[in-house]
């Protein structure tokens, strides 16, 4: 006979707010852990492209002489999220930016602090309604970008790609796009996801644009609710391959507690696809500060 459950009781194992509310609050005592000091990448040769994991959607992307951070957050804290990594690459020791990459407006992905430490004519590439931050943030040059609107910086060329997510950053701006970037004109092209769910688009990006590189996020997505808007490591897989790209470089992982699966599920999940379906050296999984050269 099936066993009533008492009323007002959940059944373990379920996901509640409350139980979110609890691991996050329990990350803020822990400490930050701190990352192998490594020489800052130099400038790769001219048939070559690197990226560096610095944490969380950030990255160091070095192609055509040029270098591009993507979606940078340095700051400690998101509100009441303690960061769990220090930073792959010290602020101070990155090298000169040629332009920088937001994808969209949230916190986590657009951080006005670390925005405000560029300096002040460092090309800003965003997508449409949300270059009002980096300009708060006194940055001078802001280009923003619609879907499949293209722009060129130096030897490079950065296109607005759609992806699955949201954009607004409280809760009366809706109106805020949300992309993903396709940076070509190096020797490698390289397509960085930002945050994104799984879409059937990607098959289409995938048929009308060759790409070398994948930079995919991979956490997030416990309870299930949040893979509407965030990628599991197995969905990150699925975009790879519809990307039809060569290399996944996994991010969005290990540096904020935003979700409910422990902290290296992803990473260890990732592994564990990346062996069974035989991919090898084909998914690039780098701990903070690590880099790969493609």
């Amino acid at each position: 006979m099936r066993r009533r459950r008492q009323p007002g009781k959940r059944p373990k194992g379920i996901i509640t707010r409350g139980r979110v509310a609890r691991k996050i609050a329990l990350t803020m005592l822990l400490p930050i852990k701190r990352v192998v000091r490594r020489e800052p990448p130099g400038i790769v040769g001219e048939d070559q492209t690197a990226v560096t994991y610095i944490g969380h959607a950030t990255t160091l992307i070095q192609t055509a002489g040029m270098n591009v951070l993507t979606d940078p957050i340095y700051s400690r804290r998101i509100l009441l999220l303690r960061r769990l990594v220090e930073p792959g690459i010290p602020f101070d020791h990155l090298p000169k930016l040629d332009v920088v990459l937001v994808s969209h407006a949230h916190m986590d992905h657009c951080d006005i602090p670390t925005l405000r430490r560029l300096p002040k004519h460092t090309p800003v590439i965003c997508p449409r309604d949300v270059g009002d931050l980096p300009r708060k943030a006194g940055l001078k040059e802001v280009i923003e970008l619609g879907h499949h609107e293209h722009v060129n910086i130096g030897g490079l060329r950065v296109t607005s790609l759609p992806v699955r997510h949201f954009g607004h950053r409280y809760f009366t701006d809706t109106f805020r796009g949300y992309t993903a970037f396709l940076i070509e004109g190096g020797s490698k092209s390289v397509f960085f996801g930002g945050d994104t769910a799984y879409d059937p688009r990607f098959k289409d990006i995938g048929r009308h644009h060759k790409i070398d590189v994948a930079v995919l996020p991979i956490g997030a997505y416990k309870p299930d609710t949040f893979r509407a808007v965030h990628c599991n490591p197995q969905d990150a897989v699925k975009v790879f391959h519809d990307l039809k790209a060569k290399w996944l470089v996994p991010i969005h992982w290990g540096t904020f507690v935003l979700s409910y699966e422990p902290i290296d599920e992803p990473i260890e999940w990732l592994a564990a696809i990346r062996d069974h379906e035989e991919l090898g050296d084909r998914v690039a999984i780098l701990r903070h500060g690590e880099t790969q050269v493609f």
